[in-house]
């Protein structure tokens, strides 16, 4: 078994060459290339099985027909590289490296990394049995049908943190060795493993494994998996049943987070909630905003999201919850014009993806409040400015004080911070006068008392800021064609 080390540096080649030696690996030649070009020499004449590569020396123009060369003459890819970012981790799975190790290098991480390598069987034996295998398989996956014979294993559904590597989960799932036989099979995002442990060996024994794998994941790639586990032997007529199972309880990452072996035995139901806000919680989001509470924002947050549930909501309805608050930052931002900020819109589009796609929620809530804390920085500026919608603003303090029976235009002047008579000019304008808005929003607030609560006519006439009954049933006629009685036996 040959390798190929290249990299720029030849005191690197050279200490990986020593500790090859030094740890008497089964590597009969290194060879050592330090430009693309002198390697794609040595690939096509030497063919290695084995290549360790900088990343750093491949440039992007280069990088396509590189990987084909590589590929083609070398069966073991180990990147190597000085910048542990994202970059280079997509260049490593674009080439399919086993591993990608960070300089200065671990020396245990590396060790495991050229064992690994040595170990694997690089012989290419096309077995139509194996195909056939697969075949089955996949569509017993997909399709409740039973298999030929009578597999009883135990079913493991992994999945990788970043959807990225899954590439590199399936390879390495492959390649590790487990005291037990196994079959592995890829999915887009996902990779499923039947295990066949000894008859001595029960579920308590994979589950031991299981979470060993955990940390070796994160040792070689510096990220998490997530693992589910069937609880129980599959039968050749449930690989479909198991599979859905399995996937359900990979659903948990949404509140647990990764690193983590869910049982499907302890998959919880998940309970339906009413995802939209209510009336006073949308008040809450507007004022908090506008008084740039953050300290209340992130109490109200933690107490809706990151708490200890007994009972857990369904993830795609609490994704529902989290657009409707979405909703009120962004009405927030038109009041104060930020859509015309190119840094708030672009935050507020990454926000709103972030709700639908990231799998776990905590990180969710934490983006949150940090775009609630550049919106409402941003709004600061705008009040300097006065760059803002006096009707919408207007309307945030109308719906927030209209049960006020004493609520007149001059307390909304002196909030805005204009004259009473250049105000009613500006609200006349757009044609929402004053009186007329206030009139709406305590009929609309009467409608919803008369539907919802049993308390009697002069009550709710007072909660909604009315003086007068005789003056609220006339207003409430107005409005909605009928009186508050009659509206109420309608309903």
């Amino acid at each position: 078994m040959d390798m190929l080390i290249i990299d720029r540096d030849s005191t690197e080649r050279l200490g990986i060459e020593w500790f090859i030696k030094s740890n008497q690996l089964p590597i009969k030649q290194v060879y050592h290339a330090e430009t693309i070009q002198q390697a794609n020499v040595l690939l096509t004449k030497k063919q290695p099985e084995i290549v360790v590569i900088e990343l750093e020396i491949l440039s992007r123009d280069k990088m396509k027909a590189f990987t084909r060369n590589i590929l083609r003459f070398s069966k073991t890819i180990i990147s190597v590289t000085a910048e542990p970012l994202f970059e280079r981790a997509l260049q490593s799975i674009e080439l399919q490296s086993s591993s990608l190790l960070v300089k200065p290098f671990n020396l245990n991480l590396l060790k495991k990394a050229l064992i690994e390598a040595t170990k694997i069987d690089h012989r290419q034996l096309p077995d139509s049995m194996r195909i056939s295998r697969n075949q089955e398989i996949y569509h017993s996956l997909f399709i409740k049908t039973a298999l030929i014979d009578p597999i009883k294993p135990f079913f493991l559904l992994f999945q990788p943190e970043v959807n990225e590597l899954n590439n590199n989960l399936h390879q390495w799932l492959l390649e590790i060795k487990l005291p037990f036989e196994k079959e592995i099979y890829p999915l887009s995002s996902m990779v499923v493993c039947l295990a066949y442990p000894h008859e001595t060996d029960g579920l308590e024994f994979i589950k031991l494994e299981a979470y060993k794998m955990l940390d070796w994941w994160e040792e070689s790639f510096h990220s998490n998996i997530n693992i589910a586990i069937h609880d129980s032997h599959i039968n050749n007529d449930n690989l479909q049943q198991a599979y859905i199972t399995a996937k359900n309880a990979l659903n948990m990452k949404f509140y647990k987070g990764f690193k983590q072996l869910f049982h499907t035995s302890d998959l919880p139901v998940f309970q339906s909630i009413d995802p939209f806000l209510t009336t006073s919680e949308q008040r809450f989001w507007m004022e908090s905003l506008e008084k740039g509470d953050i300290e209340k924002i992130k109490e109200y947050l933690y107490q809706s999201f990151n708490k200890s549930y007994e009972n857990y909501p369904d993830p795609e309805l609490v994704r529902i919850q989290l657009t409707s608050i979405l909703a009120q930052i962004r009405r927030f931002i038109k009041n104060y014009k930020l859509t015309k900020t190119v840094e708030i819109e672009t935050e507020y589009h990454r926000m709103f993806d972030i709700i639908l796609n990231s799998p776990i929620l905590y990180s969710i809530v934490q983006e949150l409040i940090l775009f609630c804390i550049k919106v409402i920085n941003n709004s600061r500026i705008q009040k300097e400015k006065r760059d803002f919608s006096y009707l919408e603003r207007s309307l945030f303090y109308i719906e927030n004080n209209f049960s006020d029976p004493d609520l007149c235009l001059e307390d909304l002047a002196d909030y805005l911070e204009i004259s009473p008579n250049y105000l009613s000019y500006l609200l006349s304008s757009a044609r929402h006068p004053f009186k007329k808005m206030v009139n709406e929003m305590r009929v609309k607030d009467a409608t919803r008392l008369l539907i919802e609560t049993d308390e009697p006519i002069q009550k709710i006439s007072s909660i909604a800021g009315f003086k007068d009954p005789n003056y609220f049933s006339r207003i409430f006629k107005k409005y909605m064609n009928s009186t508050p009685n009659e509206y109420r036996k309608q309903k």
